[in-house]
Order: C-alpha cells, then sequence, then structure tokens
C-alpha cells in the first residue's frame, strides 16, 4: 500500500517503496561463498521447527548440509539431526525441519557445510502444549530498507522477554531507485540491488539477498522464531488476485510475476508452503495467519471517479458497489476456514484467538476538520484530496478502500464468525506504518479489539500530510468511535503479551531511524481483559 496521496487512495493510511542499504561492515563484509546469510527458523511446532540457511558453492553442483540442534549454545548435546541440500536452483537457500524435539523448549542449531565449515549459531524454540501462563508475541510490518535503519529489529533482538516473532508483511519493497525513496531523500547508503524495480525471479532474489544482510535483521533472525506473510509489498504496490497498481502491461504476465515473487518468498523466509495457517500456543493462545492480499482479494474499488459526481454519486457507491456482499478480502475458501478454525480453537478450551494479517481492519473515517490539517501554502492536489475525504466520511465512507474498509461486507463476516465462535478475538495488523488501537464490533455488540503495529522505517501520516502529527491522530480518533489511540509519526514494532486473564500491547518506539540507535521513546500500551472484547488504555 502506497500513502502520498495515490491514485485511488483518498487519505491512505500507509507508504510503499524500495531500497536497501549496502551497510558498511554488513554487505560489503558479506561473505560471496560458503554461509552467505547467517541462519534463520520459523513455522514452528510443538515437536518441530524450520531452520534456514544459504550456502553458495564454489561450482554449480548442489552442496550436501549437515543440521545440529542442541538444548545449550556449546552443543555438547545434541537432541537432533537433519540433512538438507544448497541447490543453485533454489537460490543456494536450504529449509530443513528439525523433528522430536520438546514442546515449548529454547534450542540453538547451526549448518554444518561439506567441508566441514560450520554457520553462525541460532536460537529458536518450539511451540508450547498444553497448560501455558505466558507468552510474549513480537508484530513488526513494513520495512522499507531506504528509509533509515532497522532499530526496531535490533532493539527486538537484543531482548530476553519475546517468545516469537511475527511478521505481517512488506518485508521488503520493489521499486527502483529513486522512488520511494525519491531521489535526495532517504539514505543513500541504503540502497539495494538491483537498481531497476524488481520484476523477475533474479530481481526479487537479488533485492531479498541485499535486505537479509542487514545485521539488525539478521540478528532478529539468529533470536527467534518468526513466523511471516507477506503484504503486496513482497510482489508489488497495492496487489490483488489479479493484478497490482505497481505491475503494467510491460512488465509481463501478472500471474508469472506473482508466482516468482512467491517462489523467492519462500527460498528466502522459513515459512510454511500454505498462504494461512494455524499455530496453537498450549492452552493460553490460537495464532490464525491470514492471507488479505493475493490468495482471494477482489480488486479494491476506487472513489476517483465517484467524486466527480457528488454526494449522490458517493451515496450510490456506497449502497453499490461498496456494500456488494460478492466482494471478498480472504476468498471464500480461506473466509471458512477462518470460521472453521475459530470455532476450533474456542471448542478446544483455547483462551485467546489471535489473528494476525495485513490490514487494518477498525473503521477509519476522516474527520470534517481534516482539510484544515493543512496550512495555506499545501498543494492544491493536497487540499482537493482532503475535501473528497470529507465528503466521503459525510456519506459513512471509510479513509482508505485498500484496507479493510474497503470490503466492508467482508469485514462484517469475519467478525460474526468470531462472535458465533465466542472468541476471546485480538487482531494484530500492519500495512498503514503507523500505530491504532481499535476495538473492533460487529451489530453493535463488541467482537474483539485490534492492535495495529507502525512500520520499522516506512513512513506514514506525518510524511502524507506534511501537518502536526498530534493533530492530526487527536482528530482522527475524535471522529471514530472505535479508534481508542493512534500514534501517526514514529517508527517502531508492537509486542502483544497474553496471560490467561488479559492481553497487553505494548507499541515500542525507536528514538530515531536516521542513524544506528536503539534507544527508544515513551511508547503506549493498551490491555483487555478475557471475556471483555473492548480494551483499556494503560
Amino acid at each position: 500500500m502506497r500513502s502520498e496521496f495515490d491514485r485511488r487512495g483518498l487519505l491512505s493510511l500507509g507508504l510503499s517503496g524500495g531500497a536497501l542499504a549496502l551497510l558498511p561492515g554488513s554487505a560489503a563484509a558479506a561473505p560471496m561463498r560458503g554461509f552467505t546469510h547467517s541462519v534463520a527458523s520459523g513455522d514452528p511446532a510443538g515437536t518441530s521447527v524450520l531452520l534456514w540457511t544459504r550456502y553458495v558453492g564454489t561450482g554449480s553442483a548442489a552442496q550436501p548440509l549437515r543440521v545440529e540442534v542442541a538444548a545449550e549454545p556449546g552443543f555438547g548435546h545434541i537432541v537432533a539431526r537433519a540433512e538438507g541440500v544448497a541447490d543453485p536452483a533454489g537460490d543456494w537457500c536450504v529449509r530443513v525441519r528439525a523433528d522430536g524435539l520438546t514442546p515449548g523448549k529454547w534450542y540453538f542449531y547451526r549448518f554444518v557445510g561439506p567441508d566441514g565449515v560450520r554457520s553462525e549459531t541460532g536460537r529458536t524454540r518450539t511451540l508450547p502444549q498444553g497448560r501455558t501462563d505466558r507468552f510474549n508475541v513480537a508484530v513488526f510490518s513494513c520495512s522499507n530498507i531506504g528509509f533509515g535503519f532497522f532499530n526496531a529489529y535490533g532493539h527486538a533482538a537484543k531482548r530476553n522477554d519475546i517468545d516469537l516473532v511475527v511478521h505481517v508483511g512488506d518485508y521488503l519493497y520493489e521499486y527502483e531507485h529513486g522512488k520511494y525513496p525519491d531521489a535526495g531523500k532517504g539514505i543513500p547508503s541504503r540502497l539495494a540491488g538491483p537498481a531497476g524495480e524488481i520484476v523477475r525471479l533474479e530481481d526479487y532474489r537479488t533485492r531479498y539477498a541485499d535486505y537479509r544482510r542487514d545485521p539488525d535483521l539478521r540478528a532478529l533472525h539468529r533470536r527467534f522464531p518468526m513466523i511471516s506473510i507477506w503484504d503486496d509489498h513482497e510482489f508489488t504496490n497495492d496487489a490483488w488476485k489479479d493484478g497490482a497498481e505497481n505491475h503494467q502491461p510491460n512488465e509481463g504476465d501478472w500471474a508469472t510475476r506473482k508466482a516468482v515473487a512467491r517462489q523467492a518468498y519462500q527460498e528466502w523466509l522459513p515459512v510454511a508452503p500454505r498462504a494461512y495457517n494455524r499455530y496453537d500456543i498450549g492452552d493460553l493462545a490460537s495464532l490464525l495467519v491470514l492471507d488479505t492480499r493475493v490468495e482471494g482479494r477482489d480488486k479494491q474499488l476506487s472513489l476517483a471517479p465517484v467524486i466527480k459526481g457528488g454526494r449522490e454519486a458517493l451515496i450510490g457507491f456506497r449502497d453499490g458497489a461498496w456494500s456488494d456482499p460478492k466482494r471478498t478480502l480472504l476468498g471464500v475458501e480461506q473466509e471458512k476456514w477462518v470460521a472453521e478454525n475459530l470455532k476450533a480453537s474456542t471448542a478446544a478450551g483455547t483462551r485467546w484467538q489471535l489473528v494476525a494479517q495485513q490490514l487494518v481492519m477498525g473503521k477509519v473515517v476522516a474527520p470534517k476538520q481534516a482539510a484544515d490539517w493543512l496550512g495555506p501554502d499545501a498543494p492544491a492536489r493536497a487540499k482537493a484530496y482532503m475535501q473528497a475525504g470529507q465528503l466521503a466520511a459525510s456519506v459513512g465512507l471509510p479513509m482508505n478502500l485498500d484496507s479493510w474498509g474497503g470490503y466492508d461486507p467482508a469485514r462484517s463476516r469475519f467478525l460474526k464468525s468470531a462472535q458465533d465462535a465466542n472468541a476471546d478475538l485480538v487482531v494484530v495488523s500492519g500495512d498503514s506504518h503507523n500505530a491504532w488501537a481499535c476495538d473492533l464490533a460487529e451489530g453493535g455488540k463488541p467482537a474483539g479489539v485490534e492492535f495495529a503495529g507502525q512500520g520499522v522505517t516506512s513512513p506514514g501520516f506525518e510524511a502524507a500530510l506534511k501537518a502536526d502529527p498530534k493533530i492530526v491522530a487527536a482528530g482522527v480518533v475524535g471522529a471514530n468511535p472505535e479508534l481508542k489511540w493512534a500514534d501517526l509519526s514514529r517508527r517502531g514494532y508492537l509486542t502483544v503479551a497474553f496471560t490467561p486473564d488479559a492481553a497487553r500491547a505494548d507499541w515500542v518506539f525507536m528514538q530515531s531511524i536516521l542513524s544506528p540507535t536503539y534507544a527508544t521513546s515513551r511508547g503506549q500500551a493498551a490491555t483487555v481483559r478475557r471475556g471483555e472484547r473492548r480494551m483499556t488504555l494503560a
């Protein structure tokens, strides 16, 4: 999703972009042979976890690797072994599942090359089974490396109270150099190859390789297992199942581009083969990871042509296309799967139902005073978009049609399925680059809460509006009953700590992304108690 008043959105909630860094002391010094990108783990289960590395051989032949797993970092007693193959056909990336492990336990692992050389040591853990009293999840999104340093990753990597990392998308960005960030903006030293927009398989692979050389991202992957799902920029901006805003006819067939983007994603990350999955964290929480982007999403609606027809046209749009129950964000199959798994989780006695997905779900419309946020010297285009946003809000239309707000019947079906399951629903979201805390309701009854995390580096409202972000946040919160709090100017990450009785969200804000620092600024917290389905700000 791209935010600077793009061609479709009125007051888009986020941005998109492109670029990494040949970072001093990291990419420039990264080995070109052997273990090139450290290690990573993901897709954990109770007795297994998926382990990842990349090993480049000296020729074109595939290279056999061994994996060793131990309960302590000295590897004095190896508890599991496995074998894998680094194949140039898979960009030399290796994914090996370690089985036969103990639930809810931390492990150390390393890969051993055919010449006996060892990789760096990684740390991972299995998911607990049975009674679980506490579990802390860190949530990340929107990491455009050209805009700044991955200080959020590095800060989290130093913590000892995180059990699992969840990345809800925009792990990288697809743009060419000089576009998002524009030439002369961002950090010139952090530009990811290739120089052009990534379209072909080799382009996506090169971009992942450059991102994965970042020392803070490598550290995060070494320290924690990660469950991840893509958003649009792992493919291209504003993607849907049959196309994207940033895919043009001269860039080839969309199905081919989508396939190669997905291939590179699955090569470079330790992820499950299916886009949406359920992970049970003992009896404490079921984590449902959804794809709201490319599996079943219908094309986004556009307000631009409707606005020209004035209020009557907007009312017709609201009561017609926007309210069409046939439009879907998840697709029929995934919608059914979600409803079934919410019911299965609560039937099993699991206390919390955590849904990790990409898009802001809370209802957000433009405030009446939105146009006043812009100064007298604001561009005419920005003023026109603000006025259009106010007109849309006057008939109940949302700020952003690329989010769940553009798929209102699908949103209602999802929340109704949570209510029917008697779920204690906690939704975590990304995409918008900003931090939001929303109570979710359906049919006038509470349905759950949403904790939406700010981006790691990608800029948000503060860059798009050029207005005081505190005034903007206060105005948006005041105009939207579901929205309890927002921060529209700082970058960082989110944690959600679960206990049997409560779930607490903490938004961690980095002091800066313009230089390497792990200093933080004052954060924000919110808590929901089990059974209440409404949050309290701390």
